[in-house]
């Protein structure tokens, strides 16, 4: 116990750094926030309050319109109109967490703008970390419409992105602090946290500490789903199907999940290419053949993607993470796409860069 006082402590001391710097009002990537749509501060009076709880819930309608209609181009729009409903509902835990989910889409599918070297891609992490840290102030004690005191996806939001504004401004002391909000929230919240915990470092070097760590809670997560311990060496999840649901925490590990539709999809994508990085090719191709378990595999936009990797030569691809070039290392994910895979119901607009 001595060792979650020390994470709680630290994510207090987060959130006090947040509040410390000049808040950006601006992005997040929200998997379970729809639940919070209604919220809205006390106003003066009956017709400000009505106008407020009006723009709030467009504005999160706005988000969730576009991210689950792959929408990248419209991440300018949808974060004018969060900030204005933001000036109108200031306390508002979704709004923030949702400006904070749209700067992580917006720098993680960078590739996707329009706009060359697009200046606001330099402050989106930032921004993310400081909406995602004033989401988390205001979301702690807040009562939620179903019943939870606090939303515990938001501390690995947190926790994700300050490990990578560390990475990006290759700050050791920023990578731990947010490494310590991340053990926090895999403690609060297993099935989804620990996804994200793995998302943090799996660019790290194979053979290092932190890579194998991030590996650990892939599969860390999967044993939250299913309540038990997934064989490391025939992971065939096949007699876990029982267990698959829409509701509670444990809806985030499968794909009757309204907010991420695709996540099973994109975990067993991330594991099966992390395992083949680990050099760990027989369990990574049982690992892709588990998304097809998935009821909407066939309807997948992304899922063209899985089958080219897993058909391809796998014992080439595991040794290009092993050649001491990181530049040359295939992506985990889709490439230059981020939080799409798992979110987005319809395929991209245009043929993107």
């Amino acid at each position: 116990m001595n060792g979650i006082h020390r994470l709680r402590t630290t994510l207090k001391a987060v959130r006090s750094e947040v509040k410390a710097r000049p808040f950006v009002a601006t992005t997040l990537v929200g998997f379970s926030l729809l639940s919070m749509a209604g919220f809205a501060t006390q106003s003066p009076d009956a017709n400000s309050q009505s106008e407020s709880k009006d723009m709030t819930g467009a504005a999160i309608h706005r988000f969730w319109t576009a991210y689950h209609g792959n929408d990248y181009d419209a991440i300018p729009e949808v974060q004018e109109q969060l900030q204005a409903a933001i000036q109108n509902d200031a306390k508002n835990p979704t709004l923030h967490a949702l400006l904070g989910a749209s700067h992580f889409w917006h720098i993680g599918e960078a590739a996707r703008d329009r706009i060359p070297n697009d200046p606001v891609l330099a402050q989106d992490m930032r921004d993310a970390v400081d909406s995602f840290g004033r989401a988390l102030q205001l979301d702690y004690y807040t009562q939620h419409p179903i019943g939870y005191i606090t939303d515990d996806h938001l501390p690995g939001y947190l926790g994700i992105t300050t490990v990578h504004l560390g990475q990006e401004n290759n700050d050791p002391s920023l990578i731990a602090q947010g490494d310590q909000s991340l053990d926090f929230a895999v403690y609060e919240f297993p099935e989804f946290n620990s996804f994200n915990r793995w998302a943090a470092h799996l660019t790290d070097p194979r053979d290092s500490d932190s890579y194998k760590k991030a590996l650990n809670s892939l599969w860390q997560a999967l044993d939250n789903c299913v309540g038990g311990a997934i064989d490391r060496t025939k992971p065939d999840i096949g007699s876990y199907l029982n267990l698959v649901t829409s509701v509670g925490r444990k809806k985030a590990c499968w794909w009757e999940n309204n907010i991420a539709p695709y996540a099973f999809e994109g975990i067993m994508l991330n594991l099966g290419n992390g395992l083949v990085k680990a050099g760990q090719i027989d369990q990574a191709k049982i690992v892709y053949a588990n998304a097809r378990y998935a009821k909407n595999y066939a309807t997948w936009p992304y899922r063209q993607h899985l089958e080219q990797v897993a058909s391809s030569n796998l014992y080439a691809r595991s040794a290009m993470y092993a050649n001491g070039n990181p530049s040359t290392d295939p992506p985990l994910g889709v490439p230059n796409r981020g939080c799409s895979y798992c979110h987005a119901t319809v395929p991209e607009r245009y043929v993107s860069p």
